[in-house]
């Protein structure tokens, strides 16, 4: 007796495929956070270099700004010889629908000793 298998693999494409979407969504937001971590980073280690070595503190926060992503907030202080820079931005699933959805708020902090003139 043989049974009829058409369909089958339909079938199991119907099952399998929502998750291989919420896979691919994970890997979005996953890199995404990554992506938002390097560029924060990266603008807070520019800023404070730049405040280190005598550029203005409004200098070194519009670098900062254009290297961060947008809506950054970004904090330079300068204490005993230390330059301290912290930039924070939120972070989301780059995707229109998806825009709320993993939303977390990330911090970057990059400290420097002033560099004597």
């Amino acid at each position: 007796m043989k049974r009829d298998e058409r369909g089958m693999v339909t079938a199991e494409l119907a099952v399998i495929a929502p998750f291989g979407v919420a896979f691919a969504s994970l890997l979005l937001w996953v890199v995404s956070l990554g992506v938002t971590q390097v560029r924060i980073v990266d603008a807070s280690r520019e800023a404070a270099r730049m405040v280190a070595r005598g550029d203005s503190v409004a200098e070194a926060t519009t670098a900062a700004r254009h290297n961060a992503p947008e809506g950054a907030r970004i904090e330079a202080k300068s204490s005993k010889g230390l330059v301290t820079v912290t930039v924070s931005a939120k972070s989301a699933v780059p995707l229109p629908f998806f825009s709320g959805v993993g939303a977390r708020t990330m911090t970057a902090t990059a400290v420097a000793a002033a560099e004597s003139p």
